[in-house]
This record gives structure tokens, sequence and C-alpha cells, in this order.
């Protein structure tokens, strides 16, 4: 399973982007606001057909001759939790959105996300409408998890969660790619996507797609990330103050237990 993108143009957005992203990936989509990245999360999961070019999923091809019977076979591999995540859930109660989500549900297994999100199982006779926005959030993120789709494209990823739960995501997301999983998101937390993407794709000035495999040189990369009203992590930014101040030159960490360890060896 791959996603290719071929000459894909979108309107007066997009004109013959191509990019592939292999399975086992985790990528983080950038761009300012406006730049189009929900766009592209909706020609994914093709909830906009009107471009020109070629969208391979696997071996299934999407473009814009593709019907609505033809759409629900390919959106089968996919899971899309979108920016209105709000309006993904509808039914009377938590446990009926995910009834409606997900087929053969294991007990064991959701009652286990439950508890590694925090959430009390009262949670699944409760209506969405009384659920804070976090709450919906994690909610979906566990039908997500459930779901045990092949592709799991996550819109503005970070919004509503705390810091408890970012870091409960980070673990489940890094779970879901050793099994394989293409996962594609995006976020304005710099310090989320250091920890868990494998690689930037971002959406330049001109819409032009830029693939960066080195994710340490994209965060470390200030003028890119000002486009983006983004903010070098703070990690990368301590690590700049630490070999300006005292000419120690770390190396490059995801997160701040590795970097402490690294410290410690150096101040040895």
């Amino acid at each position: 399973m791959a996603i290719k993108f071929l000459d894909v143009s979108y309107k007066n957005l997009f004109e013959k982007i191509n990019f592939e992203i292999e399975k086992g990936q985790i990528v983080s989509l950038i761009g300012k606001s406006g730049s189009g990245k929900t766009i592209l999360f909706d020609l994914i999961f093709g909830l906009d057909l009107n471009f020109d070019g070629k969208i391979n999923l696997g071996k299934k091809l999407l473009d814009k001759s593709r019907k609505q019977n033809q759409l629900k076979e390919i959106r089968k591999d996919i899971f899309y939790l979108r920016q209105d995540y709000c309006n993904q859930l509808f039914n009377i109660n938590v446990l009926e959105d995910i009834n409606y989500y997900v087929e053969n549900i294991k007990t064991e297994e959701l009652e286990e996300l439950l508890k590694v999100f925090g959430l009390d199982d009262t949670i699944l006779k409760k209506h969405s409408s009384e659920l804070s926005n976090g709450e919906i959030k994690k909610v979906i993120l566990i039908i997500m998890l459930l779901s045990n789709k092949k592709i799991l494209l996550i819109d503005d990823v970070t919004e509503s969660l705390d810091l408890k739960g970012k870091k409960t995501l980070i673990k489940q997301l890094k779970k879901e790619k050793r099994e394989g999983k293409i996962i594609i998101l995006s976020s304005s937390d710099t310090n989320f996507l250091l920890e868990l993407v494998d690689k930037v794709m971002y959406i330049d000035a001109n819409n032009k797609i830029v693939v960066e495999n080195d994710k340490y040189n994209f965060f470390g990369n200030k003028s890119a990330l000002n486009e983006c009203n983004m903010e070098v992590p703070k990690i990368l930014q301590f690590k700049d103050v630490v070999f300006k101040r005292k000419k120690i030159k770390l190396l490059y960490r995801d997160n701040i237990n590795d970097l402490i360890k690294d410290i410690y060896r150096n101040a040895k």
C-alpha cells in the first residue's frame, strides 16, 4: 500500500503536484492557513473529485471519473478524522457511534483504549452533546484506532488535546506505524510533530509540495516555520542555546528524556 499523486492539479491551488508516501510512514502536512492542507486530505478520501491527474491508493485508482459506489470501495481502507470532527458523532450515544464506524468491536480493546486515553466507560452511554471537545476528539481517535484502516488522515490532530492526550496519541500512532499504516496529519504543534513524524510535506508560498525527509532540518528552519505561524520546537531551541553558550554540540533528539541523557553524558 502506498499513496501516489501523479500530476494532480486542483483549480487555481495546485498544479501538477507529485509525491509518494509509503506504508509504515508518519508524515506531517504543513502549510500556512488556506494553503490547501484540508483540500489534500479531501482529495485522498475522495470527497472532492474536481481535480486533474491521478491518485493511486495502493492498487486503487482515484480520479474524476470515479462513481459513488466505487468511492465507497476505495474508502474502506481509509479513516479520515476531519477538522469538523464534532460532527462525526451523531448517534444516540457514544457506543452507537462506535458501532456505526467499527464492525465486530473487541470489548477488551475498547476498554483498554478508553483507559489509555483517560476516559471512563460511562462515556459510552452519553450523547456527544454531553461531551467536551477534548472528549469528542479522544472518542473519534479511539474509533480510528479500532477501525484498523490502512490509511489514517488526521486534520488538525492536536486541536482540543491536552499534554497527556498528545503523549498518549504519540504512543498509539507509533504502534500503528509499526503495523504498516500510512499516517498523514496536520498540526501547528511543532513539539508534537518533531517527536512523532518521519518526514514533512510542506506546501510552500507557490503552492508547491516540498518533501523534506530530514525533519530536523525543516523544524530548525525559522523562515519556513514563520510562514506557517509556527515556532521552532523547544527541544531544538534548547539545543541551539547550549551550543551558543557552552559550545556543547548535542545530538538531534525527538523527546526531552533522550536530550537529558545527552546532557548528563556531556556533564560527566
